[in-house]
């Protein structure tokens, strides 16, 4: 997700519930809640956040959510109405690649309630992307585009028209590049 993409996302999310929210979950010296919420995550120079449902959990309880080690308070990424959300950066490596995106929950939920959202959030996310294919050297040293789609990649629209390969730019996780639907070897040449 770029930037952009973080904005129709976040806009997505609040539009299904305005009570959504994102808390900045960066240990920091903050401790104050309302210090760390954002209506979307493009509003903070952060790069971890917790998806947070105000209708599961209360603000209240979600102060409480920390573990303190010296100075540095750690918020709770994961838990019943909240998600993981860390953002995408530019590859150490390769800068001009984008990496790392992720949208996460626990899987062991027994809660209903909170599987329904959790579940809602991920509808959105598929609904506002695209699939990706893998970009990769076959044995013979050619270059592919993978046929078939990777399973649980999304990416959103600016992210697929920035990052597609074509100005030499992909989306990538770990080494493994990805291209949108559209993209052809030809296009890459």
């Amino acid at each position: 997700m770029t930037i952009e993409d973080e904005r129709l996302f976040c806009q997505r999310i609040r539009e299904f519930n305005p009570k959504i929210v994102f808390l900045s979950t960066i240990p920091s010296t903050e401790s104050d809640i309302d210090a760390r919420l954002f209506e979307s995550t493009a509003n903070s120079p952060g790069f971890a956040f917790s998806i947070v449902n105000f209708d599961l959990v209360s603000k209240k309880e979600l102060s409480k959510r920390y573990t303190k080690y010296g100075d540095y308070y750690h918020f709770v990424k994961v838990a019943r109405g909240q998600m993981q959300f860390l953002r995408s950066h530019p590859d150490i490596y390769e800068p001009q690649h984008l990496q790392y995106g992720r949208i996460a929950d626990s899987y062991d939920s027994e809660d209903e309630e909170d599987k329904k959202w959790k579940n809602k959030v991920y509808s959105i996310l598929r609904k506002s992307g695209y699939r990706v294919h893998w970009y990769y050297t076959n044995p013979e040293g050619k270059p592919e585009i993978k046929t078939k789609a990777e399973s649980g990649i999304i990416a959103l629209p600016n992210a697929i028209r920035n990052y597609n390969g074509k100005n030499g730019c992909f989306m990538c996780h770990d080494r493994a590049k990805f291209v949108g639907g559209d993209t052809t070897i030809e296009d890459l040449k």
